[in-house]
Formats: structure tokens, C-alpha cells, sequence
């Protein structure tokens, strides 16, 4: 969502007449786009924003402004904290960007195209169709930060990808925090999405369990430009932990949706987030999620130590977890999810798979599988046949099947 978001704040600040510059130091105008999932995602922009001190002293003239979540989280407090900084913005916001900018240098035109939308250089573009999150799960801050959720309406999703150059342009990713919870039919847009002329293949993130439905599953299956590949956080494999989550779906119902997806799709992989040490969480409880991973033979897991966000429910929960408990889990759940991603990714060994070429000798399968080859010279934003020769957890090598 926040790549989707800077391309965006760079299309509006290319409107307003500005070029972008690959050293920021040489910048008349610095956005640095921020995100509040995790305090360490906050401290590293804190971090980065520190450093500007020094160049603002330099250049008087430069305009840095704060945006994303971290912006809307606290506000004109940035404003306090750091003194050198001119504006906040937070998400949804980039419309204002042309007159905050244009206010601040009184002697640059008026905005022009504030709307545009700065792609940056790939195979892949990435289109949001929602925003904002209705869940409250006890751990999230997204609610507070990005608000209720809104949807696009199906004609402005379908326009922005038919104005996508294709000769770039192979791959669409439709992106929301609950995509498939999209008000208007999310089954239905994939299909629109997948008649639009031009692309080879359409994805979509992130999808939340509890709203993932059979016509999703069955558009996926029938439609070979659907990639087949879910991303479902599962965030515990214990039931009484996802109660205190707030999650809206047991252990057995993501079994059985994992099950229903690998029967409709067998070659589907599904991929998960995973949270170690939530509070009150006994060892016994974090073993049935070790165990749930292994059983469903998951294709990788994003994996992360539990992080109180501030305002959300279970920063406040009595029988926090120690941090070097939680860290003694996280290494464990890597370890599993290791294991089982190699696993599942040795059963591919010997097969040939389609992949679609983002770079020299590098591509991703419609599963979302990385992969190395060797052989022949494709180009970038090709489909080539690759013989898969080695397996490893998160990559797949092989060579050009000619």
C-alpha cells in the first residue's frame, strides 16, 4: 500500500513541475512517506527524518513534509518534535499536496496534474481498490491510521488499468488491507480486471479469512490470467488467542479454507502472516500455531514479534510477553515456516513452470514463486517455461526449458 501511495505523491509533485532526483540531498522538496504498523517501521522514519536537520540548516529553502500513517497518527506532534519539518499529510490526503506545496513556494505555477500516478520502473503495477480497514483486530492499528473502509467504485478501477501502458505493463496487483471485502463484488472486479486487453496476469493483497468466499476461490481457478495465489494472515493457529485478536474466524475455519482452495486449485499456494508472543499467549498455544503451519504445509509466512501499537486493545491487555520470551518464539516460528516453505517448495523440483520475466535471469511464477534461471536472453515482461533443478525456502532455480 505505501509503494502505491509514493507513486502517487510523486505524480503529484511531477503536476506541480518537480523532477525527481535519486540523491535526496539534491531535492528542493522531501516527502518522506511513512507507516505505523510497527513501532520499528516508526522508528526507522524517525530515524531518517532526524537526518534532514542538518540539510534543512543548509538549504533554508528545501520543503520536507511528513506523510502516511505515522503523519495522521500524531499529527501536528511531528510539527512540535521536529521543528524544521513544514507540513504532515496523512493517507488519502496527496490531493492536498499540490496546494500545500504551492502555497509554501509562492512564485511556482498552480498544480496542474496533482493525480497522476508515478510508476515506477517494472512489469508490475499496483492499483488500490480500497483503503481503510472496519476489523479492529486487538493488535492493528490500521483502523486508526487509514480509517473505515472505502471502495473504489468498479469503473475507476477498471479505467486505471486500461490507461496503463502494456508494453510496460504485464502484471496488475489490486491492492486493499481486506481486498476481498471490496463493496461492489470483489469476484467481479477479477474478472473485469482479467478481460482488460494487454495484461497476462492479475493479483491481488491482502485478503482477510473470514471474508474469503467461494466465488473468489472459483473466479481464481477459471481464469488463467487470476493468479493462483492467496494471502490469508492466519496471525495464530490457537483459538483462544484469535478470540482475544479479535480475528472472527477459528482454527478449523482456516483449515478448511486452506483445504477448499488447494481442492478447487491444486497448484495454489497460500501464503500467511504470523505474530509470536501476542499477550497472555502460553507455550501450548504457540505450538498449536507452529503445528497449524506444518499441517497445512504453508508456502512462506511473513513472521514478526508481537509490537503494542499505541490505541489498539491489546496494548493495553493484561500478561504481556517478555521480549526476550518473544524473541525466543519468533526464532522458532522462522525456523518452522523455513522448514515447511522447503518442504513445499521441493515438491516442484523437476517441473517446468511458467514464469513471467521481471529482470535478467529472475521472474516470479503465477504462484508468486521467486525464480532464478539460466539460458537464452527473454525479455523483461516475457513468459518463459523454466525446468525447476533446485528448490530452497524462498527461491526456485532452474533453467530456460527450450
Amino acid at each position: 500500500m505505501n509503494e502505491n501511495d509514493s507513486e502517487k505523491l510523486a505524480g503529484a509533485l511531477e503536476g506541480l513541475g518537480f523532477s525527481p532526483t535519486s540523491d535526496y540531498r539534491q531535492a528542493d522538496v522531501i516527502l518522506v512517506n511513512t507507516c505505523s504498523v510497527r513501532d520499528t517501521a516508526e522508528r526507522k522514519a524517525a530515524g531518517f527524518i532526524q537526518l534532514l536537520t542538518h540539510l534543512k540548516s543548509k538549504k533554508p529553502g528545501i520543503l520536507i513534509g511528513i506523510v502516511g500513517c505515522m503523519a495522521q497518527r500524531l499529527g501536528d506532534d511531528l510539527l512540535k518534535q521536529y521543528r524544521f519539518v513544514d507540513f504532515v499529510l496523512g493517507p488519502g490526503e496527496e490531493t492536498e499536496l499540490g496546494a500545500v506545496i504551492s502555497g509554501r513556494c509562492g512564485s511556482r505555477p498552480a498544480p496542474t496534474h496533482t493525480s497522476i500516478i508515478k510508476r515506477k520502473p517494472s512489469v508490475r503495477a499496483w492499483i488500490k481498490v480500497m483503503e481503510g480497514c472496519d476489523n479492529f483486530c486487538s493488535f492493528c492499528i490500521v483502523p486508526y491510521v487509514r480509517g473505515r473502509e472505502k471502495s473504489r467504485p468498479v469503473e475507476d478501477v477498471i479505467r486505471e488499468i486500461e490507461d496503463l501502458d502494456k508494453n510496460k505493463f504485464k502484471e496488475i496487483v489490486l491492492l486493499g488491507q481486506n481486498v476481498n471485502s471490496y463493496r461492489y463484488g470483489f469476484a467481479d472486479l477479477l474478472k473485469k480486471a482479467a478481460q482488460v486487453k494487454g495484461l497476462l496476469r492479475v493479483r491481488f493483497m491482502t485478503s482477510h479469512p473470514k471474508d474469503m468466499n467461494p466465488e473468489i476461490i472459483e473466479a481464481v481457478a477459471q481464469n488463467k490470467k487470476l493468479c493462483k495465489s492467496f494471502h490469508l494472515p492466519l496471525q495464530s493457529g490457537d483459538d483462544e488467542v484469535l478470540k482475544r485478536m479479535n480475528r472472527g474466524y477459528t482454527r478449523e475455519d482456516y483449515r478448511h479454507l486452506v483445504g477448499t482452495i488447494r481442492s478447487a486449485i491444486p497448484e495454489a499456494s497460500v501464503t500467511s502472516d504470523v505474530i509470536a508472543g501476542f499477550p497472555e499467549e502460553t507455550e501450548e498455544q504457540f505450538q498449536n500455531t507452529l503445528d497449524l503451519i506444518e499441517e497445512l504445509e504453508l508456502d512462506s509466512v511473513i513472521t514478526a514479534a508481537y509490537d503494542p501499537r499505541p490505541g489498539t486493545a491489546a496494548q493495553k491487555m493484561d500478561g504481556q510477553v517478555p521480549a526476550q520470551e518473544k524473541g525466543r518464539r519468533l526464532s522458532r516460528l522462522i525456523e518452522t515456516v523455513e522448514r515447511t516453505a522447503l518442504k513445499r517448495n521441493k515438491t516442484l523440483e523437476g517441473k517446468t513452470l511458467e514464469v513471467l520475466v521481471e529482470e535478467k535471469g529472475f521472474g516470479r511464477t503465477d504462484t508468486n514463486k521467486i525464480v532464478r534461471f539460466t539460458g537464452g536472453a527473454p525479455k523483461i515482461g516475457e513468459l518463459v517455461m523454466v525446468r525447476i533443478e533446485r528448490a530452497a525456502s524462498w527461491v526456485l532455480n532452474g533453467s530456460l526449458d527450450n
